[in-house]
């Protein structure tokens, strides 16, 4: 009886002991994966700006306001 005892001793140590390795690593690398996700985030953000640039002087596009074509809905 004694015996059985030790054994669910250890393997309840060594179950604490791995759960607590994994949170002590996962706390430590979260601060970088969340600047990390930040940065992805940031980048993403930048490339949906649109730059518009101005109509150069004495093109055929000076001066003229932008036709919209209206929506046609099409059978399928």
């Amino acid at each position: 009886m004694g015996t059985d005892i030790e054994i669910a001793l250890v393997l309840t140590v060594a179950f604490l002991w791995i759960v607590g390795t994994f949170a002590i690593l996962s706390a430590i690398d979260r601060a970088e994966r969340k600047a990390r996700r930040q940065e992805r985030k940031a980048s993403r953000q930048g490339k949906r700006r649109i730059q518009y640039q101005p109509v150069v002087e004495g093109s055929r596009l000076e001066g003229q306001g932008r036709r919209h074509r209206p929506r046609r809905l099409r059978p399928h």
